[in-house]
């Protein structure tokens, strides 16, 4: 059996994260740093586009903007600019499982900090504002229709999943959005929401007392509902193949998806070090692809969900070249099931893995990232020498373990562009 990766110069901090749970039902995660010279924390919420009705398509990512729409105390404007007091950088995502509000600023506007944070999760969700922010919605979808690896990636997902929530477009559609209203949006807020959703999480220069006494204060207003079910329909992957023809552009782009690993596989790790094998800088498909110039791009990643994951990728290349660059992506991971991957690939992706989860960490803002999803992805807390030392212990044997569930015998396949037929 070969040895595991040994961490030699690679030295993450050290420092244990702690977790602890209010009397709000509200959970706070925190990693104090006092050598840090910023401070960031996000609100976590453990929900995200597949948790909504198929009729509601759209009103988790709703939401998030009308979380910086303010208060009943504190109006849009006001709250826009509390936020950009505080100097760093404030934000929000939506995804298919998470929603999160961030922000950075200086250990001394901890308290203004929270306070700003807090107003997101007492949102008034005003029918004036919920107008006027449908239509920036509507906008948003109609500027990512026009953009082709959005139409492309969509098109596989739906392909893919089918009617599985996985499946659930995160803006939602034209015909959705247009009929949410202040009704539908409350209930999910209220439904979705409550302080065991949430996980509000802090790192770099603390004052770790003062954080908990305002969270306790601040949380009390918070809807502290029971948590929601989440739903798990059974999904059966299948091969596929579709085009979708568009003389308009100059490129054909293809993407393809095969089943991956779900979250809380104890592999989950290894199918990320198998991906970047395979379609990480420096893989095998730059070498077979890009090196040889029959393509401009070509990629895999891994996506890991809550009960489901999906190796992801795909490539871009002139048209008349379209058949011969997917054969050879084709033949490409078919290669990697049937021969497997080398000690030293795997030790060589093992370590990039393992140095970009220091790099995230080197800041309070990118730790809280890796700090935040990791909990609330997996219910783990982690100190980033932990995640580091995970990464270093995959062995060949790991990967293999995961080809050895056959991930590669079903492939789902969209291609957008001047395309003639595939096969």
């Amino acid at each position: 059996m070969s040895a595991p990766i040994q961490p030699n110069s690679i030295r993450p901090n050290s420092i244990q994260p702690e977790l602890h749970t209010l009397p709000s039902g509200l959970k706070v995660l925190i990693e104090a740093d006092s050598a840090a010279q910023t401070i960031a924390a996000g609100v976590f919420v453990a929900t995200g586009a597949r948790d909504e009705a198929p009729e509601q398509l759209g009103a988790s990512h709703f939401l998030e903007h009308l979380m910086f729409k303010g208060s009943d105390q504190v109006s849009a404007a006001e709250l826009n600019q509390r936020l950009d007091a505080l100097g760093g950088h404030a934000n929000a995502f939506t995804s298919d499982e998470h929603t999160v509000y961030h922000a950075a600023a200086l250990p001394e506007q901890q308290r203004e900090l929270l306070a700003t944070l807090a107003v997101l999760l007492t949102p008034a969700l005003r029918p004036d504002e919920i107008n006027t922010e449908r239509g920036v919605i509507l906008e948003e979808i109609e500027m990512y229709a026009d953009q082709p690896d959005t139409r492309l990636i969509d098109a596989l997902r739906a392909q893919y999943w089918g009617d599985h929530p996985l499946g659930h477009l995160i803006l939602g559609t034209p015909h959705t959005v247009s009929t949410l209203d202040a009704v539908t949006l409350r209930q999910n807020f209220m439904a979705r929401y409550g302080t065991p959703q949430v996980t509000l999480v802090a790192c770099g220069k603390l004052d770790v007392p003062a954080l908990f006494d305002q969270a306790a204060e601040l949380s009390a207003q918070w809807p502290s509902r029971a948590a929601f079910a989440r739903a798990y329909p059974l999904h059966t992957p299948k091969s596929a193949l579709s085009v979708q023809t568009d003389a308009q552009l100059l490129r054909s782009q293809v993407a393809l998806c095969s089943p991956g690993l779900s979250t809380h596989d104890p592999l989950r790790l290894a199918a990320q070090v198998l991906a970047d094998i395979i379609g990480g800088e420096n893989g095998r498909l730059y070498w077979t692809l890009l090196d040889t110039g029959l393509c401009d791009s070509a990629d895999l990643s891994h996506l890991d969900y809550d009960g489901a994951g999906t190796f992801e990728g795909g490539f871009s290349c002139d048209p008349t070249r379209t058949q011969q660059v997917l054969d050879t992506f084709r033949a490409v991971l078919q290669e990697v099931q049937q021969r497997g991957v080398t000690h030293q690939e795997v030790q060589r992706s093992a370590r990039k893995l393992a140095v970009s989860s220091v790099l995230h960490a080197e800041t309070p803002q990118g730790r809280l990232f890796s700090l935040g999803m990791n909990y609330l992805s997996r219910q783990e807390v982690l100190s980033s020498s932990q995640s580091v030392k995970r990464y270093l212990e995959i062995t060949p044997q790991d990967v293999q373990a995961v080809l050895d569930r056959r991930p590669f015998e079903v492939l789902s396949i969209t291609a957008l562009g001047p395309i003639p037929i595939l096969e």
